[in-house]
């Protein structure tokens, strides 16, 4: 039986309305059922909900949400066929690419089903030079599938590793969640090296479980538990989600 004391009651952020969640949402992301932004439970007593941690400064990147403005940058770096070369999609168009920024705006990250994405950009210029995704699964938005693209020139120079981490960071010290997954193509030395570096366990792999430009190949996955985090870095057991 649920009583009033087991419900943390809160201002939006966004909106200013007091709504209310379920106390061991606390920490958590939800959305607000009045005006559909995503909204950090409080866990501090403090009665005001947060805002998502974004943009994420890093010592040499800056995620962020996609901007119109970024379709050129995006069009330099989506265009290399040999950026799908262990991926299933195809090189985007400009219009292809405009559409997909258009549609972007109205995603939030818990929006069923979408992937939640932030360009990856370096702050002296403001250059995008690829993007990552995380897409929440499982139940209350406690998991999350992540994946990243960085242009081939932008590569081996530690950007996508620094995005990684940052990544993680906010996922389960930002947001709260549980576990986060990556995978990638078998032959793709370069990621299962980003995943390692990350932290994430190698999981398992898939025997021919895609079919990648008319060839079937396998699957790595990897993951990391908050808890796995969180004793990495040295930080006491977040007892929060159990």
């Amino acid at each position: 039986m649920m009583t009033e004391e087991s419900f943390i009651d809160f201002k939006c952020p966004h909106c200013g309305d007091t709504i209310s969640f379920p106390r061991d949402s606390a920490g958590m992301v939800q959305e607000c059922p009045i005006c559909s932004e995503t909204v950090i439970v409080p866990d501090d007593g403090s009665g005001l909900g947060r805002r998502l941690p974004i943009p994420i400064t890093t010592e040499k990147l800056v995620l962020r949400r996609l901007a119109g403005g970024d379709w050129k940058d995006l069009l330099e770096c989506l265009s290399d066929e040999e950026l799908f070369r262990y991926a299933e999609g195809r090189p985007l168009s400009e219009e292809e690419i405009i559409h997909w920024l258009d549609s972007d705006r109205h995603v939030k990250l818990t929006t069923p089903g979408q992937a939640f994405v932030l360009g990856i950009a370096v702050p002296d210029t403001g250059k995008l030079i690829g993007y990552l995704s995380l897409g929440l699964t499982g139940q209350q938005h406690l998991q999350a599938a992540l994946d990243v693209t960085l242009g081939r020139s932008h590569q081996r120079k530690g950007f996508a590793t620094e995005a990684v981490a940052a990544t993680l960071h906010f996922c389960f010290e930002g947001i709260g969640l549980h576990r986060v997954s990556a995978h990638c193509d078998s032959r793709n030395v370069a990621a299962r090296r980003l995943c390692e570096k990350a932290g994430m366990r190698r999981e398992g792999e898939f025997v021919e479980d895609r079919l990648v430009n008319g060839e079937w190949t396998n699957t790595v996955w990897y993951a990391a538990l908050s808890a796995e985090y969180r004793e990495a870095h040295g930080k006491p057991a977040d007892t929060a989600c159990l």
